[in-house]
C-alpha cells in the first residue's frame, strides 16, 4: 500500500461528489473549515478548485470568494482532464486540489500541471487520505472493497511533500485532520475513534498541505561577473595596486 509506484496502468474511478464517499458531508465540512482557517495564506486573485469535489467546497464556504471549478464531473464550470488542465500558464493565483491524487492515473503529471498553471508565488492547497490511518487501512476488508475512498491509491504526506519540493514548492503548512475512522455512527465527535485520533493526530483519516510555488531568480554566472564592462567600445578603467602604480610611474619617467 505504501510503496506502490505513482503511475497506474489502468484508469481509476473517482468520486463524482462528496456524497459518494463515506462520511462525505462531514469530510467536506472539515476540509472547508481548514481552508477557511488558512485563508491568510492564499494569494489575492483567481482561485481554482480542481476535481469533482470542488463545487461542494465552493458552496460549503459561502464566503463570497470567486472560485471556478475544473474537472471531469458534471457540476464543474470547465470540463477538462486534470492531467491536461484547460488553463493558461501562470494564470491562477490559488489552486485547491481536494482528494485528487488517490484517484488519478498519473499523479506526477497532475502536480506538474498544477505547477504550470500557478503564477509566481501561487498557493496550492492539497488534501489526501492518510495511509497510516486505520480508517484507510480498513479498506483491505472485503466489506469496503470498491467503495470510496477505499478503492483509491494512497500516498503518504511525506512522499507528496517530496514531490512538491522537487517541483519547486515551499511547504507552508501540513497537518492531519478528520478525527474519526469514517464510521457514520461516530463522526459527530462521540465515538472512540475520534477520541483516539485526537490523542494521536497521526492516526487521523486525512492530511492537509499548503504549499507556495517559489519564484526562481536568475543569477549572474560567475564567468559573466568576471567580464570587464566596456563603455563606448573602450575598456573600462580598473583599479591598480601600489606596485603597479610605482612601476607605471617609472616607465613614464624613463620615456621623458
Amino acid at each position: 500500500m505504501l510503496i506502490k509506484p505513482a503511475y497506474s496502468k489502468i484508469d481509476l474511478a473517482a468520486p463524482g461528489n462528496w456524497q459518494q464517499m463515506a462520511c462525505g458531508h462531514y469530510m467536506m465540512e472539515q476540509t472547508a473549515e481548514l481552508i477557511r482557517a488558512h485563508q491568510r495564506r492564499l494569494k489575492p486573485g483567481k482561485t481554482v478548485a480542481i476535481g469533482s469535489l470542488g463545487p461542494g467546497l465552493n458552496e460549503c464556504l459561502k464566503n463570497g470568494a470567486q472560485w471556478f471549478t475544473v474537472g471531469t464531473g458534471s457540476d464543474v464550470a470547465v470540463r477538462s482532464k486534470l492531467t491536461e488542465l484547460a488553463l493558461k500558464e501562470n494564470s491562477v493565483d490559488n489552486l485547491i486540489a481536494p482528494f485528487v491524487l488517490e484517484f488519478c492515473r498519473h499523479p506526477h503529471q497532475l502536480l506538474r500541471e498544477a505547477t504550470r498553471v500557478l503564477d509566481d508565488d501561487g498557493v496550492l492547497i492539497l488534501t489526501g487520505f492518510n495511509p497510516y490511518s486505520p480508517a484507510v487501512a480498513s479498506g483491505f476488508l472485503i466489506r469496503h472493497k470498491k467503495r470510496f475512498p477505499w478503492c483509491g491509491r494512497y500516498f503518504t504526506p511525506v512522499r507528496v511533500k517530496d514531490w512538491l519540493e522537487l517541483l519547486g514548492f515551499e511547504i507552508l503548512e501540513s497537518e492531519f485532520y478528520v478525527s474519526n475512522f469514517l464510521h457514520h455512527s461516530e463522526y459527530r465527535g462521540s465515538g472512540w475513534s475520534t477520541k483516539l485520533s485526537n490523542l494521536i493526530p497521526g492516526l487521523r483519516a486525512a492530511y492537509f498541505i499548503v504549499a507556495r510555488k517559489q519564484t526562481l531568480i536568475n543569477r549572474l554566472k560567475p564567468s559573466a561577473q568576471r567580464k570587464q564592462l566596456s563603455v563606448n567600445g573602450r575598456q573600462a578603467a580598473t583599479a591598480m595596486t601600489t606596485k603597479q602604480f610605482s612601476k607605471s610611474n617609472k616607465q613614464i619617467r624613463g620615456k621623458l
